[in-house]
């Protein structure tokens, strides 16, 4: 196992040859040599040699033909040359220096009489000296001129970037919408590998980081990760924390409310960026914070709503179970304190009677149970069919004898036409579901109305349906009917708003359905299909 040192980090080769170590040398020899040489070459320092070995070589080319052209010629070209230095990224430094050198070559080689610097016609010093002038101010102002076009790119592509950005950061509809449109711009634009660590909770960075990102770390970079988390501040790669351990730039991603998470970057060549593109980077991970606040404000909200919701149907619950409680405990109480007294004992009717009001207040207690057991099955899932063959007749004629128990005022006419048959399903479910519905139409229709029930076979389905000459369902309602506990407003108090609820579920169990709607000469009706096998 060898260990290779390049440039502060340490790379661990395994199962190598002590005679490759040579050759792996030269390698990084050549590398970290090339590296040197083409940082001197691209320095702002050699520019100086390259403008005066610039003017030599057109100054020498100029001394081959000087034969064919005069002086004044000459003057031009140089000025020509020195106008030209701007456009290549020259500064004015450099233009100085190749002005100067400029007007000594054309001085000493071309202006009478040469090779020498003196001039004899006060024309020719005119010239040497607007020559100079000339070359120096066109140099440096073409300088200024190529400098602001530098800049008013820099910020035109800056624009363009921030305007992609923005544009997909406002489309996004997610926390994963964020960081995607995130990665994909930073790569386009800075051509860089990026990672995010989200918050998992306060003050604490997650353990994972986000699926697509570019960059896998392992638990030592993480923990400088975790610290430019609680910090707030740079860590890693070319910061004042970790510069030479890690190999990732890690930036706090925050806002004045919270700490968000952490963005991870790897530079282009492991190089830091120039002072204007790495202020353009900070400037996207601020967007991109704000961009991840609102999606984390977007779930807390849901979170709240959920929360308001869940208070909601917890109060509903508690006030519609207490008071379709007391009701009827009230009553089974009143009456077992009655049987107390020997005149009430005595007295067949009243007795009766007590007994009677009794026996409805137990089956509506019975009633409110099972919806409640009821509701508890269907959302916990593990609700089971018993299927057996029934008759629809024997079914209809069960549920009408439960209703007949605790409702006398209302009439139930029901029709069963001869075609209907059997069923395959489970019976005590299906009658619950029936008895809820049309208790539901005696809940909501005057005393002494009628309700009907017709039972017909129809494209092999049992077609159920019941009505009622209530007032019907209120517009824009019928969306809701079936929703567990809701109650259409303004309704007198009582009730779950469960019994419709736990019917549709239990339809639906027996892959039926049951549909709402309002009859057009008056009055509520429900369709139930149910398949027959």
């Amino acid at each position: 196992m060898v260990f290779v040192c390049l440039k502060d980090e340490t790379v661990k080769i395994e199962n190598m040859d002590l005679s490759e170590i040579s050759p792996l040398n030269e390698i990084i020899k050549h590398r970290e040599l090339s590296k040197i040489i083409w940082r001197i070459l691209s320095s702002e320092k050699i520019k100086y040699f390259y403008s005066v070995l610039t003017i030599s070589i057109f100054g020498f080319i100029l001394l081959q033909v000087r034969m064919y052209i005069n002086y004044h010629a000459v003057a031009l070209v140089f000025l020509f040359v020195i106008s030209l230095l701007p456009l290549l990224n020259f500064r004015p430094g450099p233009i100085f220096l190749a002005a100067i050198i400029g007007a000594f070559f054309w001085q000493y080689f071309f202006l009478p009489p040469t090779p020498n610097f003196g001039i004899e016609k006060t024309e020719d010093l005119m010239m040497y000296i607007m020559y100079f002038v000339i070359a120096a101010v066109s140099g440096l102002l073409i300088t200024r001129i190529r400098k602001q076009q530098l800049t008013i790119n820099q910020k035109e592509k800056k624009t363009t970037a921030l305007y992609n950005l923005t544009r997909d950061l406002s489309a996004a509809k997610s926390l994963d919408d964020v960081t995607e449109c995130s990665i994909k711009q930073l790569k386009e634009t800075f051509h860089l590998d990026v990672l995010f660590i989200y918050a998992e909770r306060e003050n604490h960075l997650s353990k994972s980081i986000h699926a697509i990102s570019t960059i896998s770390i392992d638990d030592a970079e993480w923990d400088i990760a975790h610290l430019a988390f609680l910090s707030s501040q740079r860590a890693g790669r070319f910061t004042d924390n970790f510069p030479t351990i890690s190999k990732v730039t890690y930036l706090p991603l925050f806002t004045k409310e919270r700490k968000l998470g952490v963005v991870g970057l790897i530079f282009p060549g492991n190089e830091l960026l120039d002072k204007e593109t790495n202020s353009l980077v900070n400037t996207f991970i601020s967007q991109i914070g704000v961009a991840v606040e609102r999606e984390y404000l977007k779930e807390q909200a849901k979170q709240n709503l959920l929360i308001a919701d869940s208070e909601k149907l917890y109060k509903t619950l508690f006030d519609s179970v207490s008071h379709e409680l007391k009701t009827p405990i009230t009553t089974i109480l009143g009456a077992i304190s009655s049987f107390r007294d020997d005149k009430i004992i005595n007295n067949k009717p009243i007795f009766f009677k007590l007994i009677n009001e009794a026996n409805i207040a137990a089956e509506r207690l019975k009633r409110l149970v099972e919806n409640l057991l009821d509701m508890t099955r269907l959302e916990s899932g593990i609700l089971k069919l018993k299927r057996e063959w029934h008759s629809i007749s024997d079914l209809l004629n069960s549920v009408i004898h439960r209703i007949r128990i605790e409702d006398v005022d209302h009439k139930i006419n029901c029709q069963i036409k001869e075609n209907t048959g059997l069923g395959n399903f489970d019976y005590p479910l299906l009658e619950q579901a029936l008895v809820n519905i049309i208790h539901n139409s005696i809940e909501y229709t005057p005393t002494n109305s009628t309700i009907d029930i017709l039972a017909e076979n129809t494209d092999n389905k049992i077609i159920i349906s019941i009505s009622d000459k209530g007032a019907g369902f209120p517009e824009g309602e019928l969306d809701n009917i079936f929703k567990k506990f809701y109650r259409i407003p303004g309704t007198k108090p009582g009730g779950t708003g469960l019994g419709l609820s736990i019917a549709k579920g239990f339809i639906e169990a027996h892959g039926g359905t049951i549909t709402g709607s309002n009859r057009k000469n008056g009055g509520a009706e429900f369709i139930i299909s149910l398949p027959i096998n």
